[in-house]
């Protein structure tokens, strides 16, 4: 329920589980918003400044299929931030939270509880949020999502390396505990590295997987991807929030044609 009274479509959580064309090797759905993820990849636009926020939300023509928040780096003194994204969903757009910690490549330098208040805020009236894997409130964060109905985004991040693949299947065996969708994103600096990420693609997973490369050979990763089963694609709308990051309406018109 919106704070004016009016109602926010919201997810079924946990999601049922489709029938999956061949190419995504057995992958599960969920329900995203008005999009079930997992068949079709759906491009993410993030927001950074206020004054982005505030125009989303006056507005029905946007470069996304979704928007995410950083209210790490927009500031959570933002006024009535969730009055705005909830002005976004309003207009059809599904909003993720998120609040990154430094060490994931946020801003947030705070101790990691004190995002408690805040991702209840948002689970409580949004679509989806997202929490790093290694965070200690997980949990917390996890059982407030499925409470409230509210599908969870469990990211890792490695802004050093690609790991192996058979770590990378642990990351996707421990964050599907949680998860409504895994997301992995790591440092390409080859295209070995590159082929791992893309094996990975191809593994089976109980949740639809969001799978990139940062680095100089990330952004190919971006508009590739999506065309072998990552369920996300992340740009901007405002300022890059990622190494080598695209516009989400250069994504858009890149990924066209799997719409």
């Amino acid at each position: 329920m919106r704070a004016d009274g009016g109602v926010v479509a919201r997810i079924a959580f946990p999601s049922p589980r489709l029938t999956l064309p061949w190419r995504l090797m057995a992958r599960g759905q969920t329900r995203f918003g008005k999009f079930a993820l997992g068949s079709i990849p759906r491009v993410v636009g993030t927001v950074s400044q206020a004054e982005t926020l505030v125009q989303l939300a006056a507005i029905t023509n946007r470069d996304c299929d979704v928007v995410e928040i950083r209210l790490d780096l927009l500031g959570t003194n933002t006024p009535r931030w969730v009055e705005h994204a909830q002005a976004i969903e309003a207009h059809g757009l599904p909003v993720v939270i998120t609040i990154r910690l430094a060490e994931e490549g946020g801003q947030w330098t705070q101790p990691d509880e004190e995002r408690l208040p805040l991702f209840e805020a948002a689970i409580r009236d949004l679509t989806a949020v997202d929490i790093e894997l290694r965070s200690p409130i997980l949990k917390g964060v996890s059982a407030l999502a499925s409470r409230h109905e509210c599908a969870l985004i469990v990211s890792y991040h490695d802004f050093k390396q690609t790991p192996p693949l058979g770590e990378l299947k642990k990351v996707i065996a421990a964050a599907a505990e949680f998860a409504s969708v895994i997301k992995i994103v790591t440092f390409t600096k080859t295209d070995e590295d590159v082929g791992v990420l893309r094996t990975l693609l191809h593994e089976k997973s109980p949740t639809p997987l969001c799978v990139m490369g940062m680095g100089p050979l990330g952004p190919q990763t971006r508009v590739k991807f999506p065309r072998l089963g990552s369920c996300l694609a992340y740009g901007y709308l405002d300022t890059p929030v990622a190494p080598n990051q695209v516009r989400a309406s250069d994504l858009m018109r890149q990924l066209k044609t799997l719409r």
